[in-house]
């Protein structure tokens, strides 16, 4: 039977299985089944390897599953900074030091579970630690839930909860299925085999219910395993019920022709300077601003990626910006990418005379109507060479007129006639974090998103970020990658896959709700923080 190769070989399933799972559930976009797997495996070992002191073992389960990690990312992470000697070194400590997170948090788990007076307590205290350390890492870490122990793509029925508790929600759920998973895969394995009585050890039977049972005879197994299926039953009903409003809701995008949306094109300026269909530079300023000119015709907003230009004064910014907005059609926003030498030291000791800060400005024919900073540099790689910012993305209003099929009077009330667009934005990697937006008093309706990353890898891990935004703020993003390799496209109100893979200029039109309802979402007015009280409570 294969329930005695737990029993009999514990060391040699679980050093085997746990690394296998890892290289399939750790990857640059980490699913929900495969990292329910993983760690119910890995709690099943735990509860295998602290009542017998192998420490030895654990150890290797660690650096087993860090290598495994490091594996899988070792393809975008080569070019990830200035060698791949240093790319390597920094991969192999990140792997490192998540995996101790992770066996810390299921050491924890063992530990707080002991004595818990009842058994939904029990249940549901590994959960709750699960949760909140990883949204501790979130706070703490420079690249937020980058490289987390945290599903972000394949969420199956739980996507919804994202407005509602954030990822902090979903890695409950991840860790309540691995309770479930461990509950049932230790009472199959001690259920099945006769020789359990002989070789079970007792972890495999004391996991499923309190210490105070923890020593009891044979002839108290049958109340054990009745507490542990009661509670097992209890926590999965739950979770299914969890997962029951996803059949309900609706999850299309609004069409862009009703009487109650208003539709709008959108833009992403991504200029490919060619001969023969190969690239022949760098896009040049000249070449963002012709595509730029003739992406307007379409689109009210236009998005230049990430550092599309690159400025070594004041003077020569504000001649460009001058140039460039005597171009802009009147009604119509540009959203430049760029990165400039610091001029002067900033008031609060944030930005330093001669780093590079990068940041972003939307132009009208107006001149400068918003402007916004990178506060979440790329360790290394930006960190020694720009300065962050530390002002909060706010939320600039655009005045949308009515379309050539609508009169003045029918498309929005006196006395502008216009209808109100609310955006807001962020650069790249600020959109590793939950927090991204937190600081904003009302929902925006589109978010501006200019990225640029250095491998396809890295481009679907930020997209699926960005995605992640969108969800928690029930917003739009105007993802707009400029990389080599790099994903495009919008996110948010039923749009989930990205546009294009590189280079080349696109538009869409797009549709908001009219009128428009400027209530935050419950995630984005409550905070991680809130969630975790409720985790707790639960």
């Amino acid at each position: 039977s294969l329930a005695r190769f737990p029993i009999r070989y514990p060391s040699r399933v679980y050093l085997t299985t746990a690394p296998i799972l890892a290289l399939g559930a750790l990857s640059s976009t980490p699913s929900l089944t495969p990292l329910v797997l993983l760690l119910g495996v890995l709690r099943l070992h735990t509860l295998h390897l602290i009542p017998y002191r192998k420490w030895g073992a654990g150890a290797t389960q660690g650096l087993l599953v860090s290598l495994a990690i490091a594996v899988g990312h070792a393809g975008p992470s080569l070019h990830a900074l200035s060698t791949p000697f240093t790319s390597i070194v920094v991969l192999v400590l990140l792997s490192a030091v998540t995996t101790s997170i992770a066996g810390l948090s299921l050491t924890a788990a063992y530990f707080a579970e002991r004595g818990q007076p009842t058994s939904w307590r029990h249940a549901t205290m590994f959960p709750a630690i699960w949760a909140t350390v990883w949204a501790v890492v979130e706070y703490c870490s420079p690249i937020g839930q980058l490289t987390t122990w945290s599903p972000i793509v394949q969420l199956g029925g739980y996507a919804w909860l994202r407005q509602y508790g954030g990822q902090v929600a979903i890695n409950w759920v991840v860790a309540a299925w691995a309770v479930v998973l461990a509950d049932v895969m230790g009472a199959w394995i001690m259920g099945l085999d006769e020789e359990a009585e002989r070789y079970a050890h007792p972890p495999l039977i004391s996991f499923a219910s309190d210490d105070r049972h923890a020593g009891a005879t044979n002839g108290s197994a049958p109340y054990k395993r009745i507490g542990s299926t009661r509670r097992t039953l209890l926590l999965a009903t739950v979770l299914i019920a969890l997962a029951a409003p996803s059949y309900v809701m609706s999850d299309m995008p609004s069409p862009v022709s009703s009487p109650d949306v208003t539709p709008f094109g959108v833009a992403c300026a991504l200029p490919y300077p060619q001969r023969n269909g190969l690239l022949t530079g760098t896009p040049s300023l000249e070449d963002y601003v012709a595509e730029s000119k003739t992406l307007q015709a379409q689109a009210k907003v236009v998005l230049w990626p990430e550092s599309a230009v690159h400025f070594s004064s004041s003077k020569e910014r504000e001649k460009t910006f001058e140039h460039i907005s005597a171009q802009i059609s009147n009604g119509t926003y540009w959203a430049i990418g760029f990165d400039e030498v610091v001029q002067t030291d900033s008031s609060d000791g944030v930005w330093k005379i001669g780093m590079r800060r990068n940041g972003l400005i939307m132009l009208g024919w107006e001149g400068v109507v918003y402007e916004y900073y990178k506060r979440h540099l790329v360790p290394i790689a930006e960190s020694f060479s720009m300065t962050p910012a530390n002002e909060k993305p706010s939320i600039f209003t655009m005045q949308l007129k009515h379309p050539r099929s609508y009169s003045a009077p029918k498309w929005a009330p006196a006395p502008n006639h216009t209808r109100p667009i609310d955006i807001t934005a962020s650069i790249c990697l600020d959109f590793s974090t939950a927090a991204s937006f937190a600081g904003l008093e009302s929902r925006p309706a589109l978010i501006l998103a200019p990225a640029r990353t250095w491998h396809t890898s890295v481009g679907l891990a930020m997209w699926e970020q960005a995605k992640a935004r969108a969800d928690e703020t029930g917003s739009m993003v105007l993802w707009c990658d400029g990389g080599e390799g790099g994903v495009s496209g919008i996110a948010g109100r039923g749009m989930h896959a990205f546009r294009q893979v590189g280079l080349g200029s696109w538009t869409q039109t797009v549709s908001v709700p009219w009128p428009f309802d400027p209530r935050r979402t419950v995630f984005s007015a409550a905070g991680t923080s809130a969630v975790l009280a409720v985790v707790w409570g639960i």
